[in-house]
């Protein structure tokens, strides 16, 4: 096991990802789902003050850090015209799915119940840009979601305590970026095809 304190260069890794799909954005190369990307700001930050008030340590710090690199890809995405896409009755289906289950979270006083809730809103948060990656990976960024993945996933192995508050996000957040990563690796298959 890797000691905790190593579970802030996970997240720096992972910062990695958001500050290049940031970057791809404003080339314009990258088309953020603007749902997908308000909400991937909002519910990292609302487990990272769950884990807080459960006295999770540092590893409660990737949650932060998956939260604020979100908030740059949607500010950008505002700023290049290259780099909309547009947002679908699906996407505002999911955004609605995602604000039931926040509003789970805002019922429960039990923090592990608002992780929980945190996780499967985001993973509605998420279905557009899933969908958006198979679809269209030439609208997403591999690298991106590839260093986010490695970041977290270097993380989950500095957990000191496996109880669900501490694994519960971190792994999700490997799951859905492995995931991204590879549904968006195929534009760079079907341009070499």
């Amino acid at each position: 096991m890797i000691p905790e304190n190593y579970a802030v260069l996970g997240a720096l890794v992972a910062s990695l990802g958001g500050f290049y799909y940031f970057y791809e954005t404003i080339k314009g190369t990258a088309k953020p789902n603007r749902v997908t990307w308000l909400l991937w700001a909002v519910f990292p930050m609302i487990t990272f003050f769950a884990q807080q008030s459960n006295g999770v340590g540092l590893i409660s710090w990737v949650s932060f850090v998956s939260g604020f690199t979100p908030i740059l890809v949607l500010i950008a995405s505002f700023f290049n015209k290259k780099a909309y896409w547009k947002t679908e009755t699906f996407d505002y289906l999911c955004l609605a799915a995602a604000v039931v289950g926040i509003s789970l979270w805002a019922i429960t006083d039990n923090a592990n119940l608002a992780i929980l809730f945190s996780i499967i809103a985001d993973l509605f948060a998420a279905t557009p840009t899933l969908i958006k990656c198979f679809k269209h990976p030439e609208s997403e960024s591999w690298v991106a979601y590839g260093l986010s993945t490695i970041g977290f996933t270097f993380s989950i192995f500095t957990i000191q305590s496996w109880s669900f508050d501490n694994y519960a996000f971190i792994i999700y957040l490997a799951l859905i970026n492995g995931a991204m990563a590879i549904l968006s690796l195929r534009k760079k298959f079907k341009s070499t095809a």
